[in-house]
């Protein structure tokens, strides 16, 4: 069975790259609040953030072998690679529509086009593990590691962010500003859960 790699010289600049998008997204709010920028462009400025976000974590998917099952069935890889360029396509698109839209429209179709990547990547994933048989013998989620369980946080949040980009633009500031809230609560109740797997899978 083969082992996953965590070298540092994949997660240390993928975590490097989040990290320095997370800052240009905390930056732009910031001039935002200090009225540095207009509220469209500083919107339209934190978008390009989160889709470039998702282009990054798309192109280490495949480095970190995010979907390798935890029963060590072959075809994994080809999920993978499907997985980074779904990821890699919709958020090229992401940012191709915050650049050339009216904020109207981009506020709308943007989460539809990132929501939609995430799905194929999900129906891809689903499809691998009925054909494999992992499903039937439940082996069909990721063999956990640290590396592992931090991208699926962070996929999480942005799938977050884009309904809540969707949301905003259908029922209004109110209704995103409270899923907000309720994703935030949630990630702190998961987060311990996640830590005690994460030392159980290395005890084994």
């Amino acid at each position: 069975m083969t082992q996953t790699i965590e070298p540092k010289r994949v997660v240390g600049p993928l975590s490097i790259g989040v990290l320095s998008i997370a800052a240009g997204i905390l930056a732009l709010g910031a001039a935002k609040k200090t009225g540095i920028l207009e509220p469209d462009l500083a919107r339209r400025g934190v978008a390009l953030m989160l889709g470039l976000m998702l282009v990054v974590t798309g192109n280490y998917v495949p480095k970190l072998r995010l979907f390798q099952a935890s029963g060590g069935q072959a075809g994994t890889s080809s999920v993978d690679r499907f997985a980074g360029w779904a990821f890699v396509i919709s958020g090229l698109a992401f940012i191709g529509v915050w650049i050339f839209a009216p904020i109207d429209e981009a506020m709308l179709a943007s989460p539809v086009i990132g929501g939609a990547g995430f799905l194929l990547v999900m129906a891809r994933w689903l499809a691998w593990g009925d054909k494999s048989g992992a499903s039937a013998n439940g082996s069909v989620l990721p063999r956990a590691t640290p590396a592992r369980a931090a991208i699926f946080m962070l996929l999480a949040s942005l799938f977050w962010t884009f309904a809540i980009f969707f949301a905003d633009t259908l029922w209004g500031d109110s209704v995103a500003q409270w899923m907000a809230m309720g994703f935030i609560i949630v990630l702190g109740a998961v987060t311990p859960f996640i830590v005690a797997a994460m030392r159980r899978a290395k005890e084994i």
